[in-house]
């Protein structure tokens, strides 16, 4: 909690990401009209820079100047806000087989998603680290990782693979906090044994 606004909840939900929750009292004690904060509007950029700016004074924010900000309505008349580091790939961490790179693949069809398991399993079964499956209104999203220094084998396979995907940082951050977690460890093998 910050002083001055009663009831702004910060929540770090991962090394990168920062998501804040404000209610509507929040934003009228911070003279903020919910209803012009469209994407690039004046008033959106004030909202940001009123959140770093107490960010910064809590101690809470450490996350750089290259940010990415996501802002989404609450149905109680507030809303959340997400703030994100944007990454820079260093040489360092493409050398260093222990960093992780998370790559998500998106489907509203359960044998889309059998077959999915199955093409990633067989090209790229022997790279991939930890395969999770999420789930939340009809859609499954499956986030699979593997090292970085396995990038090049990973992209031809991935050329073959017909599906929704994304290796965005906040919408995977944003899937493992409001997606219903399915299968927490090894999905790909465990969808592939159930439906194969």
């Amino acid at each position: 909690m910050i002083s001055g606004v009663n009831n702004l909840r910060i929540i770090r939900i991962s090394d990168n990401t920062i998501k804040i929750a404000l209610t509507q009292n929040d934003l009228t004690m911070l003279d903020i009209d919910f209803s012009k904060c469209d994407r690039n509007s004046p008033e959106a950029k004030r909202l940001v820079d009123i959140l770093i700016s107490l960010l910064k004074r809590s101690g809470f924010y450490d996350i750089g100047n290259k940010i990415y900000v996501e802002i989404f309505e609450e149905f109680t008349g507030g809303c959340i806000v997400y703030i994100t580091k944007k990454e820079s790939c260093k040489k360092t961490d493409i050398n260093n087989s222990e960093f992780l790179f998370e790559i998500m693949f998106q489907t509203d069809s359960v044998k889309e998603l059998i077959n999915l398991s199955s093409r990633l399993k067989n090209s790229m079964g022997i790279i991939i680290k930890s395969s999770i499956l999420y789930y939340s209104d009809n859609i499954y999203r499956l986030i699979i990782s593997f090292s970085k220094t396995h990038i090049k084998q990973a992209a031809r396979a991935l050329k073959k693979v017909k599906c929704r995907s994304s290796n965005d940082r906040l919408i995977i951050e944003q899937t493992k906090e409001h997606y219903d977690l399915l299968i927490n460890s090894n999905a790909l093998n465990k969808i592939s044994e159930l439906y194969g």
